[in-house]
């Protein structure tokens, strides 16, 4: 090979490089030659990949590492909590009125309203719904709050999409968002934004989830087929309006397995939230003595789907927060190996927020891979104003995010944010599951957290295997796509004080420059 078909395209070095591999960080260099890691060694033998075209990120103490897999997205709700007009500076009902009324002018005679972000905080109440039927008789409104947990709208939009201001979550407003994605130039360039978010946080890949049908496909294959798509994204559905879809999911997965869109299988909710008592525990909740779950659940029906989805050679992620639910989680996927036979099938549980111990044990024994929100503990802003104790009692709080005890029961951990619910930060998952920090600083069961580099590979090899690339992604080594992210300090050796500002300077997905802002020197 001639010193021109050396030259590298990038050349990365670092004294902070984790590969994945192991639990080490090494001083060295990477070469990225077209869309692969071309070479991976020592500083000093790093010059015979640099010619008169070469890009040199001379990054001295900055982590370098795998590109970031965020395994549990919703790019709808991203769409959803940014489509129409901003309301979060606003301060009065008035104000958040007189925006809409100028938003709708703007809008063709058959488009709906919508408005986000809006705080009752701010507002001083809870906006009425009259206020809305009076000046939009004929339109649907709708203005979600920042916290999702309420939806300002009014009878037009009740009607027509059968869901309640109270009751919103993204499941509940399935109808709605299949609307919205029918804005086909809209839905893009939102997607395109969603990207370029994502970049600077350094994810190369996700794993996001439709309802029903995937609504994005034909805006996707098209980036695809362009060479235009900013990330690798495999995709999962969620049957909401309609039953488990066997024959949709066997035709995903015929036509959807290359590497920049990749069919995923079935996403299925088993139960609710803990916090609201909807989550299924085996035993009543404390606060709530003789409730075990104040929403029941079908368990017959998610068996069946189950297993009739196993048969058919598609994997399943089954999203369960109390131990009852993990506890019939476990069984259904222990249960498609008695009866379909084994097979590497690579389902997961996503949520887990109240295992039992003897249920993680059962997860690593039948290789089920665990979907965890590695920045959840951030929900609470102080261990005085978590609910975990109020709902379990003060002497099986712990079981809450029982991170080491997945470690050590043989689970393949990966990370993901439940996005919109977080936008992924790798610095917020170390400071909450490592440091097992609540955002006032106060510490939360410090042993049950997790290594740091153990959290590095939930956000990367372990999320590539779950997704059957391991063989191309999720580690630094030769031969692998180039998908690497670059922060600005040593995660490793940040204190709890700092971690939370660390950010990403360089992100690079298959080979190209997605994301830069370093602070290093760029030598042609």
């Amino acid at each position: 090979m001639s010193k021109a078909q050396m030259n590298a395209n990038i050349v990365i070095v670092s004294n902070v490089i984790f590969s994945g591999l192991d639990e080490k960080t090494f001083a060295g260099y990477i070469a990225i030659k077209d869309n692969k890691i071309a070479a991976v060694g020592k500083q000093n033998e790093k010059d015979q990949w640099i010619g008169p075209e070469t890009k040199v990120y001379e990054l001295g103490n900055q982590l370098v590492m795998p590109g970031i897999h965020d395994n549990h997205v919703f790019f709808t709700g991203y769409m959803s909590m940014n489509r129409g007009v901003d309301l979060s500076k606003v301060s009065s009902v008035d104000e958040a009125t007189t925006l809409l009324i100028q938003h709708s002018m703007t809008l063709g005679p058959k488009e709906n309203v919508y408005g986000f972000g809006w705080d009752k905080e701010s507002l001083g109440c809870i906006p009425e719904q009259h206020l809305l039927d009076e000046i939009f008789p004929n339109t649907p409104v709708f203005a979600i709050n920042r916290t999702k947990s309420w939806c300002w709208m009014n009878q037009k939009a009740i009607e027509k999409y059968k869901f309640t201001p109270d009751q919103c979550s993204a499941e509940d407003r399935a109808a709605l968002l299949k609307d919205m994605l029918q804005e086909r130039e809209e839905v893009k360039q939102e997607f395109l934004d969603f990207c370029q978010l994502l970049a600077a946080r350094g994810v190369t890949s996700i794993k996001d989830i439709g309802f029903d049908r995937y609504e994005l496909l034909s805006i996707l294959t098209e980036l695809a087929d362009e060479g235009k798509l900013p990330l690798r994204v495999h995709f999962a559905l969620e049957p909401v309006m309609e039953p488990l879809n066997i024959k949709v999911g066997k035709s995903y997965q015929k036509r959807y397995q290359d590497d920049f869109l990749r069919f995923q299988g079935f996403k299925i909710m088993v139960d609710g939230v803990v916090a609201d008592h909807t989550g299924d525990m085996l035993e009543p909740y404390a606060d709530m003595p003789d409730v075990k779950n104040l929403r029941s659940v079908n368990y017959e029906k998610i068996e069946t789907w189950v297993l009739e989805a196993d048969r058919n050679g598609l994997k399943c992620c089954l999203t369960a927060e109390g131990d009852a639910a993990i506890r019939q989680a476990v069984t259904f996927l222990e249960k498609c190996r008695e009866v379909n036979g084994k097979r590497d099938a690579r389902h997961s549980i996503s949520d887990l927020e109240y295992p039992h111990p003897s249920d993680l044990k059962r997860m690593g024994e039948n290789e089920i891979f665990a979907e965890i929100y590695a920045q959840i503990l951030l929900l609470n802003p102080s261990y005085e104003e978590s609910y975990m104790a109020a709902v379990v009692g003060k002497e099986k709080e712990k079981h809450f995010y029982d991170y080491r005890a997945m470690l050590e029961a043989g689970i393949s951990i990966t990370a993901g944010t439940d996005l919109p619910l977080f936008i992924t930060s790798v610095p917020d998952s170390i400071y909450a599951t490592a440091m097992r920090l609540f955002p006032d600083g106060s510490p939360w069961y410090p042993e049950l957290g997790l290594p740091i580099a153990e959290i590095l590979k939930a956000w990367t090899i372990n999320g590539a295997r779950h997704n059957f690339m391991e063989d191309k992604t999720g580690t630094i080594e030769v031969g692998k796509y180039a998908d690497i992210a670059v922060f600005d300090r040593n995660l490793f050796e940040s204190s709890a004080s700092e971690i939370r500002n660390a950010k990403v300077v360089l992100t690079v997905m298959n080979g190209d420059i997605v994301h830069d802002i370093t602070l290093a020197g760029i030598l042609a």
